[in-house]
């Protein structure tokens, strides 16, 4: 039975989006503005966090062009660019082991521990420690 044409058959498969490095640059923002919504949340005793770098690249693909994960198929080459970018950034900041963010309201500066959680077909998970002031916490991940 012959499918009947519908709007988004007509569509082109690849759209073409502004994905250069100046874009891409702007991942880590998404990542700390999701650690400052931890912090918010943290007042009900939440000591970490985990992040996977998959949600980190579906939420800065749905802020910056309103894409949701459901149209990744339509979007390939976009996800897997940001998906890799993603994952270059989480693991720099596991190699470092910490990584601080200012909070600009309260002119505060916070120290998240960084340590890998999981990593599955490509999908790494970090999790994020509220570090206290002055305290050297770092954990070596096995296999990194």
């Amino acid at each position: 039975m012959p499918r009947e044409n519908s709007d988004d058959d007509n569509r082109p498969n690849t759209v073409p989006l502004d994905i250069g490095p100046s874009v891409l640059a702007k991942v880590p923002d998404v990542l700390r503005n999701k650690l400052r919504e931890s912090i918010l949340e943290s007042e009900k005793n939440k000591d970490s966090t985990l992040i996977s770098s998959n949600t980190l690249a579906n939420s800065f693909i749905y802020e910056r062009w309103g894409i949701r994960s459901s149209q990744r198929r339509r979007y390939r080459n976009l996800f897997s660019q940001v998906r890799r970018q993603c994952r270059s950034v989480f693991r720099n900041y596991l190699e470092r082991g910490w990584l601080e963010i200012r909070d600009d309201e309260e002119s505060k500066k916070h120290t998240f521990g960084v340590y890998k959680f999981d990593d599955k077909r490509g999908n790494l998970i970090l999790g994020f420690v509220k570090m206290m002031p002055g305290s050297d916490w770092r954990i070596r991940s096995v296999g990194s």
